[in-house]
C-alpha cells in the first residue's frame, strides 16, 4: 500500500478526477485528503500532516500529489519499482504534461530553481531513459521514507512555493538523489495558484521565493538566527572561509610531510 498526500483547495472537480485516476493505478494506494477549505495550512504544512500521518506506518514509500495531477495508471507502480532499484534515490517524479505545451511534449525534471522554476521540455518519445535531475516538481513526488527520517520534514516557512525545490536540495545535499521516470506519467492541469490574480496568494509566493533566495542564494538566513550573526558581513564570511581554508592547505601540507619522514626513517 502507497499512502498518497493531497493538499486540496477549492476545486472539487479537480480532487475527483485526481482521485478517479488513482483508483485505477496498478498497485494499491491509500488517499490522504488534506481539506485546506475549512482551515487553510497551504500546502507545505498540509504535505508535513500527510507525512506525520504515516511516518510510523510500514510503508516505505509516500506520494504528495496535488489536486490538478491525473497520474496514468501505471504510475505509481513505475516510481515504486524504480526506488526498489535504486537505493538513493531519495525523491522521484513522473513526466508530465501540462496545458500550455504541444501534443507529445512534456516537462522532465526542474532546472533553474529561482526565482521561478523552470522545466526541462522534451519530447516525451525521446525519453526512454530514467533521468537524475535537479529538482522535482511538487505536483507529483514519491518519497523515500527512510529519506524523510534522515533529512525532516518539509520546510514550513513555504507555504504554496518553492517547497519542492528546497526539499530536493536538502535531500542531494545529505546524499540522496533525485530523478524522473521515465515509466512514468501524469497529466498536470494547473490549478488554484498557478498564474492567480488574487494579491494575497501572490504575496505569499514572493514572499516564498524571498526566503529560499535568504536560505539557499545569500546566506542572509544565517546571519538572522545565529548569535554570531549581526556582526557577520559577506566579507567577513568570506575571509573566515579563506582562513580556514589555509588551516586546511596547511595541515594537509603537515600531514604529507611527516608521512614523508617516516617514509625517509624506514627506508620506504
Amino acid at each position: 500500500m502507497i499512502p498518497v498526500i493531497i493538499p486540496f483547495y477549492g476545486r472539487s472537480d479537480q480532487l475527483e478526477r485526481c482521485i478517479e485516476h488513482l483508483r485505477c493505478q496498478t498497485v494499491s494506494v491509500e488517499i490522504f485528503v488534506r481539506d485546506n477549505n475549512v482551515n487553510n495550512v497551504f500546502f507545505t504544512v498540509a504535505v508535513n500532516e500527510g507525512i506525520l500521518r504515516y511516518l510510523d506506518t510500514d510503508c516505505q514509500y509516500m506520494i504528495v500529489l496535488k489536486q490538478d495531477m491525473y497520474l496514468d495508471p501505471t504510475a505509481v507502480e513505475a516510481m515504486v519499482e524504480f526506488l526498489e532499484t535504486h537505493p538513493r534515490a531519495g525523491i522521484a517524479g513522473p513526466l508530465e504534461h501540462t496545458p500550455s505545451q504541444p501534443e507529445g511534449w512534456v516537462l522532465a525534471g526542474g532546472l533553474d530553481a529561482f526565482p521561478l522554476g523552470k522545466h526541462a521540455c522534451i519530447q516525451k518519445a525521446r525519453l526512454t531513459a530514467d533521468r537524475q535531475v535537479h529538482w522535482a516538481n511538487g505536483s507529483c513526488m514519491i518519497l523515500r521514507k527512510e529519506m524523510i527520517r534522515r533529512i525532516g520534514l518539509m520546510d514550513e516557512n513555504y507555504k504554496l512555493i518553492c517547497s519542492d525545490s528546497d526539499y530536493c536540495f536538502t535531500g542531494r545535499s545529505r546524499g540522496w538523489e533525485v530523478w524522473v521516470v521515465a515509466g512514468a506519467y501524469g497529466v498536470h492541469e494547473h490549478g488554484i495558484s498557478a498564474g492567480s490574480s488574487n494579491p494575497s496568494l501572490e504575496l505569499m509566493k514572493v514572499n516564498d521565493i524571498l526566503y529560499f533566495g535568504a536560505k539557499w542564494l545569500t546566506g542572509d538566513l544565517y546571519r538572522r538566527i545565529s548569535f554570531e550573526g549581526q556582526r557577520l558581513g559577506p566579507n567577513d564570511i568570506q575571509e573566515l572561509i579563506a582562513r580556514y581554508r589555509q588551516v586546511r592547505a596547511s595541515l594537509l601540507q603537515s600531514m604529507q610531510g611527516a608521512t614523508a619522514q617516516v617514509a625517509a626513517n624506514t627506508g620506504h
